[in-house]
């Protein structure tokens, strides 16, 4: 945040006029600040204050009110009416209450405790030698606050002066004594203290109270519906005093205030306010801060338009990312459907019917304020979320969406102050006012520091630079075409000085080369131009004056300019060729993404090709293998169909008449078949039926031998097992 800020004020900030010479002043001497150089050749101090320039002390998490407060004291009808109304303070009395104000108490920290003076903090650092600090960045802005504060002088605002113009102490009381004492004072410049101001706002709002961080667009609608209400308070007080001391003469009361309710869905005032009236002490605050805005809502089943009045003392605009406000104002008039749960009540119909509803403006104020709402509630996180959009602000602005009988609907306005909001979130950050004086330009006022900058210092807020800071609240008032041509023309002429007294300003040197330059060789000598070039020379010398180059020469121009045109300024021409530069390179750019994107796609595209093409590859492969494998399972079952047949044909010439075999002595065979790669251990023992009819030689004398040695060790085998078991008495 600091750094930011220090970054821009370092590339802005307005130098000491051109052509005047610094006098001597002692070497030890702290430099002046960038406003007392602007400061330096300033006429007399004027009544009015417009030439003050005071910043405001913090009192930890006060800048909301300190950043509002500026702004409503540079709008110049506002601080005219608020220091005349009842009536102006003598500069005595001021002084007088000053005099006798209870004694400043410096800011305490947040978390109430007084700051501690620079040193050793503990006792284990006693006796032992400070340790050398680190110097301080003379361009950060919390230095030159603390140089703000130690130069003075201080406004210690601690006392009220309500009675000098009998009024009982209220907020707007506090406020009009803060202008007064600025406007009383003899110097330009200082630091204001407005503790008796906070003292007064937190005593009759609960919710100002902490520490916490405010926000400045809540402060700036409190403070101008409160002045509203202690205005109409002392009046009606006013109006009741008189008609008590006067009860016979009977006079009109063209002060009395009658009071109406108001609905209103994005009304800044409360909804039921007093109404003014012709003579109402506190039409000015109306005239110049409040607008009205008409609800058109046209049912779309009898199509009946029906038309309703809000007042609203600022618009609150929604945000779209790169966007401008125009653009949101255009968005603040679209027309809105009303249906399902929303439906409208149309008393022609006399039921809910769906309908369409816009907003156009009715009156324009004169200060128009913009709310940029950069907070916005997020049902993700349960929590109000700062919106970094890019929204461009113009200079001047002149609204379109009124309605067709609007009062002065093509009023044009110009951008005043911006109050900026730098932080990265709703409950924390800083707020910081830039503001346009009548004739100091733009002025920076941040806290107790106030800085001259450039017009263009504006521009830093639109969202889109590096940091936190944008812009949170707009001012503008109202101009007039002729005003604004004739502040162009003023700056065309200071830029033109500028431009001509830098040109002129040549260095003895360079000055010596153009004496020796210009002197004219005699024709004839050694040296000399010819006829015809010096005759051209002087024929170019008759119509124009020599022009100076960048090295010091003098060049005959090749055709007289014409004297009515002036030449473009060069801080014109570098700003069109940066501007010009700048388009190429986002032209260039916009090409080369565009044909990187068709680069990319050209590539994508190619690579789904080659892998189609290996994704049909493989499913031929893979039907040719299947369809192998196919053929090869055909050609194996036909050889086992094959082998099986002539297995059966064997079978049935070994058993002799195949033909006359029964189906008995078929499935007998194949029995026998089956176990017949079993071996000896394994081969089931059959029965002399079934050896008889397995095989043809079952009666063989041999066979019937090894038949008989098997019956005979079996019969052992069985005889040895039944002993075994006798012995352990398992048998009887």
């Amino acid at each position: 945040m600091t750094s930011f800020f220090g970054k821009l004020k370092s590339q802005n900030a307005t130098g000491p006029a051109v052509g005047t010479t610094p006098a001597k002043k002692d070497p030890n001497a702290p430099l002046p600040t960038p406003l007392e150089r602007m400061l330096m050749n300033a006429g007399p101090i004027r009544n009015d204050g417009s030439d003050k320039f005071f910043g405001m002390e913090n009192f930890g998490n006060t800048c909301y009110c300190n950043s509002i407060l500026q702004c409503l004291y540079y709008s110049v009808p506002f601080r005219d009416h608020v220091l005349s109304y009842p009536k102006r303070s003598t500069p005595e009395s001021v002084a007088h209450a000053q005099a006798h104000a209870p004694p400043r108490i410096p800011p305490l920290q947040q978390n109430g405790t007084a700051k501690k003076p620079l040193g050793p903090s503990s006792a284990r650092s006693a006796g032992t030698p400070p340790q050398q600090q680190k110097p301080e960045d003379k361009d950060s802005p919390e230095y030159k606050k603390k140089q703000a504060l130690l130069a003075g002088p201080i406004l210690n605002m601690s006392y009220e002066n309500s009675r000098e113009y009998e009024m009982p102490e209220t907020l707007f009381t506090s406020l009009k004594d803060l202008f007064e004492a600025v406007v009383v004072n003899q110097s330009r410049m200082g630091v204001i203290s407005p503790s008796r101001f906070l003292e007064t706002l937190r005593r009759e709002n609960e919710m100002f109270r902490s520490a916490m961080h405010q926000d400045a667009h809540e402060f700036l609608n409190l403070l101008l519906n409160t002045v509203v209400e202690n205005i109409e308070d002392h009046d009606r007080k006013v109006i009741a005093q008189r008609k008590a001391e006067q009860p016979l003469r009977g006079v009109e009361d063209d002060g009395d205030l009658s009071k109406t309710e108001s609905e209103s869905g994005t009304v800044s005032f409360p909804p039921i306010l007093p109404t003014p009236t012709t003579s109402s002490p506190t039409r000015w605050l109306h005239e110049l801060f409040e607008g009205t805005l008409t609800s058109e809502t046209r049912c779309l089943t009898c199509e009946n338009v029906s038309q309703r009045d809000e007042p609203f003392l600022d618009l609150s605009v929604d945000l779209e990312q790169h966007s401008s406000v125009t653009a949101c104002l255009r968005r603040f008039s679209e027309e809105e459907m009303l249906c399902e749960r929303n439906k409208f009540h149309c008393d022609n119909c006399g039921g809910l019917q769906e309908a369409e509803k816009r907003m156009k403006i009715k009156r324009l104020p004169k200060i128009l304020a913009l709310h940029l709402k950069r907070f916005k509630y997020t049902e993700d996180l349960q929590r109000l979320q700062k919106l970094f959009h890019k929204v461009v602000y113009p200079y001047h602005l002149r609204l379109f969406n009124t309605t067709d009988d609007a009062e002065d609907p093509d009023r044009l306005y110009e951008l005043y102050a911006v109050v900026v909001h730098i932080g990265g979130g709703p409950y924390h950050g800083h707020y910081v006012a830039v503001i346009k004086t009548q004739d100091r330009g733009w002025l920076l006022f941040d806290d107790e520091m106030v800085e001259p900058v450039d017009k263009t210092f504006v521009r830093n807020f639109f969202g889109d630079r590096p940091g936190l800071a944008c812009a949170y609240v707009l001012f503008y008032q109202e101009t007039t075409f002729e005003a604004v041509q004739k502040e162009q023309r003023m700056e065309g002429k200071r830029r033109a000085s500028q431009d001509l007294t830098s040109g002129l300003a040549v260095p003895p040197r360079q000055s010596a080369e153009l004496h020796q330059v210009q002197t004219v060789t005699p024709m004839g000598s050694p040296g000399s131009p010819s006829d015809a070039t010096y005759y051209a020379t002087l024929d170019h010398a008759v119509t124009a004056p020599p022009e100076f180059t960048t090295n010091g020469h003098v060049e005959s121009p090749r055709s007289p300019p014409p004297p009515t045109v002036r030449p473009p300024s060069p801080v014109l021409q570098s700003k069109r060729e940066r501007v010009k530069e700048e388009k190429a390179h986002e032209k260039a750019r916009r090409a080369a993404e565009k044909q990187a994107e068709k680069d990319r796609q050209e590539v994508e595209k190619q690579r789904r090709k080659v892998l189609a093409a290996k994704l049909t590859e493989a499913q031929k492969r893979q039907e040719a293998e299947l369809k192998a494998a196919l053929e090869a399972s055909k050609a194996s079952k036909a050889e086992e169909d094959k082998r099986h047949a002539l297995e059966r044909s064997q079978t049935v010439h070994a058993n002799g008449s195949g033909s006359g075999s029964s189906g008995f002595d078929r499935f007998k065979r194949t029995k026998s078949l089956r176990f017949g790669s079993l071996n000896k251990k394994e081969k089931p023992q059959l029965d002399s039926s079934e050896e008889n009819v397995a095989s043809p030689d079952a009666m063989t004398p041999e066979k019937e031998k090894d038949k008989d040695k098997d019956k005979e060790k079996e019969k052992d085998r069985r005889n040895r097992f039944s002993i075994r078991k006798k012995s352990f008495g398992m048998l009887p």
